[in-house]
């Protein structure tokens, strides 16, 4: 974790993720300020939701965006945008209509949401080793939150406070542009090399997690090749959009709650919730990145419903102070949760410039939904009425999320970009270390040696685990680089072909062969299949 965090490209995602979180958490402050100047609460708090549902509509104008316009102009694309969303800063600190105020506000979210999704999509590209994905967002969160207190509590003036909320638009304009760069100097370095690999032998079957587990455990035929059926990740993220619509319409009442109280300058909250916030998502990175996220959906659920009792306790005139603790911590959890889940499917997608953000997309696009709907709920002052709603909310929730965890049980990812379980895994494991010692001539009945090899890369304490795991393992490839290095080095397909088999883009898939080159020492294809088999060699 340490060296992870110590890198450039780690560095640089987590600072664009925390300065755009920034950026538009204080816009959005910043905006609600202006509008409730001249308008009613309830318009204040219904302008807000609609602004975070067009910034939902700038999160999918970004691929679309990236495939109209040519490389070059990607840059020159950036340029107009920031300078047009500085214009739209300069209006609204100024004495403007109300109804040029709400549209120029309009505006700058859908120009903050195209770039909320280049910042999501480039803290995708950057971020090598996807384990400590959850701490990396939830560090890039709370720092954002401080940014925000510290912005609230020391800046007065609005004058300086659009100056500041400029820079960090700036700030992130810059490395967006140097990003760019990067990325066109890599796709233009990296050769298509479908014929500079020949076809390794299925002597040692190199890819034991690949084959159907039923066929693999009846016939332990190494050679047969059986394939998992591919599922995508679909599946997935059409249940994930659902489930985060539904736990947003929890949050949003209750941030409507709020809203409204402020706008009215009925209750002053103060600046310290925010510290909460901060502290929430540090503790949610921390907590869901535990044994490889397995209990992310757990602890998020156990945070809903901590959340659907602050409800009730706010509608049953409890204690306001302890209810508005509970949503401001479940609120880091929340944002984490989302932010964590998109990031980690979107690398499986065909389009991860789509994906990479759409946690926050449909968070704000879920927010507009039920803008009306939860503003209609408060104003009737019933509050069995929105105890019941939230129950039945929660209800949706459980079940969802049910789903969500058995379609993402943990496994181990397959080459066509499904999974297999564990125990699955294991089968073919042992059929597959049974078959290569006999290929390889050792005697199956003899006792198996305590160690294989004196490199101290090699597991020695797992002798039974196939070639494959094993390399795999001694140069920390990540699951989906090791079915990517599969391809390599066991087919003749083009780079574009991989990318389709793995349903992800070739751009997705030129970063992970990239990674795979560093952490072997190799510089083509061919290097890395004769680095595989003189490994194979050596310790084998």
């Amino acid at each position: 974790m340490k060296q992870e965090l110590t890198k450039l490209a780690s560095l640089r995602a987590i600072s664009m993720l925390a300065v755009f979180t920034f950026l538009f958490l204080s816009t959005e402050y910043f905006y609600v300020n202006q509008i409730a100047q001249n308008a009613s609460s309830a318009r204040t708090v219904n302008v807000q939701n609609y602004a975070l549902g067009i910034s939902a509509v700038g999160f999918c104008l970004y691929p679309l965006l990236f495939r109209f316009f040519r490389d070059r102009l990607h840059s020159a694309v950036f340029f107009t945008l920031a300078m047009l969303a500085i214009v739209c800063f300069v209006i609204l600190g100024s004495p403007v209509p109300p109804g040029l105020l709400t549209a120029v506000g309009m505006l700058l979210f859908l120009v903050l949401g195209i770039f909320g999704s280049a910042v999501h999509y480039h803290f995708l590209c950057e971020i090598s080793d996807k384990k400590y994905f959850a701490r990396m967002v939830g560090i890039s969160y709370g720092f954002a939150i401080l940014l925000q207190f510290l912005n609230n509590s020391l800046i007065s003036s609005a004058l300086a406070e659009q100056l500041l909320l400029c820079a960090a638009l700036l700030f992130i304009v810059f490395f967006l542009f140097r990003f760019q760069h990067r990325e066109a100097s890599r796709s233009s370095q990296m050769p298509d090399t479908a014929n500079s690999s020949p076809q390794v032998s299925d002597v040692t079957n190199p890819c034991p997690h690949m084959p159907d587990a039923s066929a693999c455990a009846a016939s332990g035929n190494t050679g047969s090749q059986h394939k998992l059926p591919a599922s995508g990740a679909l599946p997935q993220l059409v249940l994930l959009i659902f489930l985060v619509i539904f736990m947003t319409c929890i949050f949003s009442t209750l941030d409507n709650t709020v809203t409204l109280g402020h706008a009215d300058g009925t209750m002053d909250i103060g600046q310290w919730p925010r510290v909460l916030l901060a502290c929430s998502g540090l503790a949610a990175g921390f907590l869901f990145d535990l044994h490889d996220r397995r209990f992310m959906n757990l602890i998020m659920y156990c945070i809903m419903m901590l959340s659907t009792l602050s409800v009730a306790i706010l509608q049953l005139g409890g204690s306001f102070l302890i209810g508005l603790i509970v949503f401001y911590l479940s609120s880091g959890f929340f944002v984490v949760f989302f932010t964590t889940s998109f990031l980690a499917l979107s690398e499986d997608t065909r389009c991860p410039r789509l994906w990479a953000g759409m946690g926050r997309a449909v968070n704000n696009a879920g927010a507009a939904l039920v803008s009306n709907l939860s503003l209609s709920l408060i104003a009737s002052n019933s509050s069995i009425t929105l105890i019941i709603t939230a129950l039945v909310l929660f209800a949706t929730v459980s079940i969802l999320i049910a789903a969500y965890s058995m379609l993402k049980e943990p496994g181990v990812q397959t080459e066509t970009g499904g999974t297999m379980t564990h125990k699955m895994q294991a089968a073919c494991e042992a059929s597959a270390s049974h078959d290569t010692k006999a290929v390889l001539g050792n005697d199956s009945s003899a006792p198996a040696a305590p160690g294989i090899s004196s490199d101290p890369d090699y597991p020695q304490d797992t002798p039974n685990q196939d070639p494959f795991s094993t390399f795999s393992t001694a140069f920390s490839l990540t699951d989906r680089e090791q079915s990517v290095f599969d391809q390599l080095v066991n087919t003749e397909k083009s780079i574009q072909e991989i990318a389709d088999s793995l349903f992800i883009s070739r751009r997705t898939c030129q970063r992970y062969i990239t990674s795979i080159y560093e952490k072997v020492g190799a510089k083509s294809r061919m290097g890395l299949y004769q680095s595989y088999i003189e490994w194979q060699r050596k310790n084998l």
